[in-house]
C-alpha cells in the first residue's frame, strides 16, 4: 500500500512541474499585452497561475474512473439468479530494478532543488548580516524600519518577519526632496504589497524548475512586472506630475548586483521597460477591473486544462516518462469492481447462470453446487487509499543577525509633525500633537524622535541626549565621510553619465520622452559636477 502511495505521489509531483512551466510559458507570451491593454499590475497578477497549478489536487476520483457497482445479492435466496463475469486474473510483473534511470533523474532533480534554495537562503542571509552591520536606523514607518548603511548600493527593500527599507549613506546628497519621498514610498509599497513573500515563493518555483530554462527568463520576467506594477501604484497614489521625479529617482539607483529574495528601486537590466511604462498613459480602473476579470476567468480554464487527471496531464506525464525512460504510475488507481463472495447452502437450492463469449448456461441445484466449487470467485482486493498532497511550503526567512553597528552620521532633524482636521457635521476640530523635547536613554542607533499616542492626543518627543550621542560619533567620523562623499559623488557622475548614453542608444523612445529624461540629467550631472568642483 506505501508503494501505491508514494508513487502516486511522484507522478503527482511530475504532472504538477509539467503544468506549472506550461502555466509559465503561457503567461510569459500573455504578460507583454495584457500589460498594454490592462497596465502592469494586472500583468503582474498573471504570475499567480504557475503557483496555483503546481499547489492544484488532483481531481476528485469520482469525476476520472467509471466505478463499477458490486453485485446485489448473496447466492443464499431461493431461486436467486446470479450472473458471474469471467475476468482474467492479474498478473504481477517482475520487480523493478533498485536504481532505475528515473530514480537517478529524481535524485538529482532532488539534489538540485535543494542546493538551489539552500545557496539562495544562505546568499540573503550574509546580505542581510553584512547590510545591518553597517546600518544607521532614521526611522520607523507602519512597522518597517527604515535604515541608512554603506552596504546598499541603491534604496531597496528586505524582509519578511522583520522589514526593513534601506538607503545608501549619500542618499539625502544625490536625490532631491521629491526623489526621496518618491523612493521611499516605492521601497514601503513593496512590503505593503506582499511583495517580499512574493519573492520567496518564486525562489522555490525556481528551485523546482532549476532545470528548465524558461523558468530563469521567467523569474527575471516576473522581477520585471512586480517592479512596474509598483510603479504604477505609486503614480497613482502621487499623481501623474511626479513622472519626471520618479523616472529621475530610477536613474540614480541604477547599479547593477540585486539579491534575489529582495526589491531594489532599479537594477540595470530592466531600465528601458520601465522608463517606457512611465511614458505610457494611465489605465482606468474599470479597464483594469475588466483585464483582472479577464484573467481570473483565462486562468481558471488552464488550470481546469491542465489538472492533475485529464488526458492532458496524462499525456504529460507520459511524454515525461518517455523523455526520462522510465514508467511513471497513475496519479490515482482504477477502482476494480466489487465482486460479492456467494455463500452457498444446503437446505436451499441455487441457481447459476454463466454468459460467457455470447453463451449462456444455467446450472441448478447439485450442478450449481459443483460449479461454484470448480470456479470459486476470487475475493476483490483492497482499494488503495489516494495519496496525501502536501504543498511545498516557502522557506523561513533567516534569523535576524545580533547585532547593528556601523559609522553614525549627524540625525536628520525632526519633521514639523502636521495637525490633524477631524470635520464632524459642519464643525472642525484640529487635533495638534504635543512637541516636547528630553532625555530618552537608549542606543544610539535608536531613532532621535519617539512617537505615541496618549489619552488620544499624539506626542512627539526630541530625544536630546541621542543627539548628543549621534553628533559626537558623527564628529569622530568626519574625515571618513568627507573621503566616502568624493567617492559616492564620482560613483554617482559615472552612473549619471552612462545612464545618459543609454537613453540615448535607446531607440524605443520618443523623442520627446527622450528630450525630457535628457533634460533632467543634464540638470542633475551640472549640478553634481559643481558640488564635486566645490569639494
Amino acid at each position: 500500500m506505501s508503494r501505491l502511495i508514494g508513487a502516486g505521489g511522484v507522478a503527482w509531483l511530475v504532472e504538477a512541474i509539467a503544468g506549472s512551466a506550461v502555466m509559465i510559458a503561457i503567461v510569459l507570451l500573455l504578460r507583454a499585452p495584457v500589460r498594454r491593454a490592462f497596465g502592469a499590475p494586472v500583468a503582474y497578477a498573471l504570475w499567480a497561475l504557475p503557483l496555483l497549478r503546481l499547489l492544484l489536487p488532483p481531481l476528485p476520483q469520482g469525476l476520472r474512473a467509471q466505478v463499477a457497482a458490486p453485485l446485489p445479492a448473496p447466492l443464499a435466496d431461493v431461486g436467486q439468479q446470479v450472473t458471474v463475469f469471467i475476468v482474467p486474473a492479474a498478473v504481477d510483473g517482475p520487480a523493478a530494478p533498485a536504481l532505475t534511470p528515473g530514480l537517478m533523474i529524481a535524485l538529482a532533480w532532488g539534489v538540485g532543488a535543494a542546493a538551489f534554495i539552500g545557496w539562495h537562503v544562505l546568499s540573503y542571509a550574509r546580505f542581510r548580516q553584512r547590510l545591518l552591520r553597517q546600518a544607521t536606523t532614521i526611522d520607523r514607518v507602519d512597522g518597517i524600519t527604515i535604515v541608512e548603511s554603506a552596504a546598499a548600493a541603491g534604496p531597496l527593500a528586505f524582509g519578511v518577519a522583520h522589514r526593513f527599507v534601506a538607503f545608501p549613506r549619500d542618499f539625502a546628497a544625490r536625490y532631491d526632496a521629491d526623489e526621496r519621498r518618491l523612493a521611499l514610498a516605492h521601497e514601503l509599497g513593496h512590503h505593503q504589497r506582499g511583495d517580499l513573500v512574493a519573492n520567496w515563493f518564486a525562489l522555490a518555483m525556481l528551485a523546482l524548475h532549476w532545470f528548465n530554462p524558461l523558468a530563469w527568463y521567467a523569474f527575471r520576467a516576473f522581477r520585471a512586472d512586480q517592479e512596474m506594477a509598483n510603479d504604477a501604484r505609486v503614480l497613482a497614489r502621487l499623481g501623474q506630475g511626479a513622472r519626471h521625479a520618479y523616472a529621475c529617482a530610477i536613474v540614480k539607483a541604477a547599479h547593477g548586483g540585486a539579491i534575489a529574495a529582495a526589491c531594489h528601486l532599479h537594477t540595470v537590466d530592466d531600465l528601458k521597460g520601465r522608463l517606457r511604462m512611465l511614458g505610457m498613459g494611465g489605465v482606468s480602473r474599470a479597464r483594469a477591473w475588466s483585464g483582472l476579470a479577464g484573467v481570473a476567468a483565462t486562468g481558471a480554464a488552464a488550470l481546469a486544462l491542465t489538472a492533475s487527471g485529464t488526458q492532458a496531464a496524462e499525456r504529460m506525464r507520459a511524454s515525461v516518462a518517455k523523455a526520462a525512460d522510465a514508467t511513471l504510475p497513475e496519479v490515482l488507481p482504477r477502482v476494480l469492481p466489487q465482486i460479492v463472495q456467494p455463500h452457498a447452502t444446503e437446505a436451499k437450492s441455487v441457481r447459476v447462470v454463466v454468459e460467457q463469449d455470447g453463451r449462456r448456461m444455467v446450472y441448478k441445484g447439485k450442478a450449481a453446487e459443483a460449479w461454484i466449487a470448480a470456479n470459486p470467485v476470487p475475493a476483490p482486493p483492497v482499494p488503495p487509499i489516494p495519496p496525501s498532497v502536501t504543498a511545498p511550503a516557502a522557506p523561513p526567512a533567516p534569523d535576524a543577525p545580533g547585532g547593528v553597528t556601523g559609522v553614525p552620521v549627524p540625525p536628520t532633524p525632526p519633521v514639523p509633525p502636521t495637525p490633524r482636521v477631524t470635520l464632524h457635521g459642519g464643525a472642525m476640530t484640529v487635533n495638534v500633537p504635543e512637541v516636547r523635547s528630553g532625555r530618552c536613554g537608549g542606543i544610539v542607533e535608536q531613532p532621535v524622535v519617539e512617537r505615541r499616542v496618549e489619552n488620544g492626543r499624539e506626542q512627539i518627543t526630541i530625544c536630546n541626549d541621542r543627539i548628543a550621542r549621534t553628533a559626537a560619533r558623527a564628529q569622530a567620523a568626519s574625515v571618513q565621510a568627507a573621503h566616502a562623499r568624493g567617492r559616492a559623488m564620482a560613483s554617482a557622475e559615472r552612473s549619471m553619465h552612462a545612464a545618459r548614453a543609454a537613453i540615448l542608444a535607446n531607440s524605443h523612445l520618443s523623442a520627446d520622452q527622450r528630450d525630457a529624461a535628457l533634460d533632467g540629467l543634464e540638470v542633475e550631472i551640472d549640478r553634481m559636477e559643481d558640488d564635486h568642483d566645490r569639494w
